[in-house]
C-alpha cells in the first residue's frame, strides 16, 4: 500500500510513503506548510481519499 500526501490548495505532491506516519511526523519537515505554495497545513483538517490502483 502506498500513501500519497497532497496538498489541498495547489494539487502538488507533498509526501509519498510506503507505510502510514502520524501526519505531525510528515509535516514537521516542511514546517507545517506546502513547500509549493506556503499553505498552513493543519493535523485536525484534511480528507482521506483512498484509491486502488
Amino acid at each position: 500500500m502506498s500513501v500519497e500526501i497532497t496538498c489541498g490548495k495547489c494539487g502538488e505532491k507533498i509526501k509519498d510513503m510506503k507505510m502510514l506516519k502520524s501526519l505531525k511526523d510528515v509535516l514537521s519537515p516542511t514546517s507545517g506548510k506546502c513547500p509549493f505554495c506556503g499553505q498552513k497545513l493543519s493535523t485536525s483538517e484534511f480528507s482521506l481519499d483512498v484509491e486502488e490502483k
